[in-house]
């Protein structure tokens, strides 16, 4: 790195003009981005359940949506659920292509602006890039995008709050905010108080200033448990450890591989960064063990690890350098980036779309009489949920509303356990539409269920008449 430091002053029209061009390649990511805003199938099912909310559910207790499920489940997405689904009512999908564009630039400039803190334009571009590929795979329309750009305020709040001894008092209507768009808001509970204790180890304040910063993750907390959903949100967490088993993205990652890659190269760097040095401090190495952490517990963290590695690679790589703030134009610059994704996003075609795969048998599932039941795998079922709302769709995905009980069952109905059979006896569905390459699929036409349509990716079967 001091190489590339002592090439910026040799060259420094060079050096000035790197950054603005790697925001320019890095805005052309989100563009390219922005095409996808609905790649997993998941924001389907948010947009049913939001739509059920607006038509009358009660946040404190829910509804069901088929009779396969039974948990008594709690809310924790409502309030993005509900937004997504008055934008698609009003404005349809441009709408949402808006509402993603608008999610993810946020996100990314408010990442930016966290390392600009510690670092020059042209190393926080490229950690910035660095953070979108980490977060690429879970970058979609889904609430948890939220969870994301919350983490940053997280740690930006902090990080001023480790400079000035000021309480981040702004975090605790986050808090309540964060508690209404997602289930991960007890991690950002979690780190704000990891980080509170850091900074007050680190600058040992007066009694009285040291309870404040405290105070504040205990407001946060309060003030999640006095959403409309209320304390109940604290079961909800609880419940995640049991769907771990169920849903890949509550799994260990593969922390080898090229998906984790970028959260790998991260943590590798920033252990080697600290290791240098002989005066590191208690809050450089609480941001390493969290960012650990988050790498460790879920495929779903993963992008809260890149971000906190982020922020500690760049505060490390710029440490003994002058970190200039700001400028206007540089903001100007951002901004204007920023607001060019937003602009032409919506005029992008639309690809990746899961439901793509599912509109060929429109017309047949149009045809079943109201309420008749559509065996599916995950994926599947929450796409029918939004596209065929007057079907029942008992496998869909949204694991919050299901016992571990059921959820034990439509695994073992998956993957042809003992007792399979009887699961599809007790769902008694009219029909199944499965990858064609499934198992079930191939168990459900040896057994006599006829095929009715088929495409490259899916197959419609009917059960043997009488």
């Amino acid at each position: 790195m001091a190489g590339l430091a002592r090439g910026g002053s040799r060259f420094p029209l060079l050096a000035r003009a790197c950054p603005p061009i790697a925001g320019l390649l890095l805005a052309a990511l989100l563009l390219a981005l922005a095409r996808r805003p609905l790649r997993a199938f998941d924001t389907y099912f948010h947009l049913r359940f939001g739509a059920e909310f607006l038509d009358g559910w009660s946040i404190a207790h829910p509804g069901q949506l088929s009779s396969a499920s039974s948990a008594a489940w709690v809310p924790t997405q409502w309030l993005p659920q509900v937004v997504l689904a008055r934008l698609d009512e009003a404005y349809g999908r441009p709408a949402l292509v808006l509402a993603f564009a608008v999610l993810v630039v946020g996100f990314v400039c408010a990442t930016y602006l966290l390392l600009r803190r510690h670092a020059g334009p042209g190393l926080a571009v490229a950690l910035s890039a660095v953070v979108v590929l980490g977060c690429l795979p879970s970058l979609s329309l889904r609430p948890q995008v939220l969870s994301y750009l919350f983490l940053v305020a997280v740690l930006a709040g902090w990080d001023r709050a480790r400079t000035s001894g000021r309480p981040p008092w702004l975090l605790i209507p986050l808090g309540w905010l964060w508690a209404t768009c997602h289930g991960m808001w007890i991690i950002g509970v979690a780190a704000c108080l990891l980080l509170a204790v850091l900074v007050v180890a680190e600058r040992r304040p007066q009694r009285a200033r040291a309870l404040a910063l405290l105070a504040v993750p205990a407001g946060m907390l309060l003030a999640a448990l006095v959403t409309p959903v209320g304390p109940r949100l604290l079961t909800a967490v609880l419940q995640v450890n049991a769907r771990a088993d169920y849903f890949a993205e509550w799994s260990a990652p593969e922390l080898v591989s090229l998906g984790a890659a970028p959260v790998t190269a991260l943590a590798a760097l920033a252990v080697l960064l600290l290791a240098r040095r002989a005066d590191v401090r208690p809050y450089d190495l609480g941001l390493l063990a969290m960012g650990g952490a988050f790498a460790v517990y879920s495929g779903r963290t993963l992008p809260l690890a890149v971000v906190t590695l982020a922020t500690l690679v760049a505060a490390e790589l710029a440490r003994r350098r002058d970190r200039p703030a700001v400028s206007r134009p540089e903001l100007a610059v951002v901004l204007a980036l920023a607001a060019a994704v937003v602009a032409i996003a919506p005029a992008q075609t639309v690809v990746d779309d899961p439901a793509d795969r599912v509109r060929p048998f429109a017309a047949r599932l149009d045809a079943l009489p109201a309420g008749s039941r559509v065996l599916t795998d995950w994926p599947t079922g929450g796409i029918l949920l939004w596209l065929t709302p007057r079907l029942d769709v008992p496998l869909h995905g949204y694991g919050d509303v299901y016992t571990d009980a059921e959820l034990r069952r439509y695994a073992d109905l998956d993957h042809l356990a003992p007792g399979w059979d009887h699961t599809l006896a007790r769902l008694a569905p009219r029909v199944a539409l499965l990858p064609d390459d499934a198992p079930l699929a191939y168990a459900l036409q040896h057994v006599g269920w006829s095929v009715e349509q088929r495409t490259d990716e899916l197959v419609l079967l009917a059960p043997p008449a009488g």
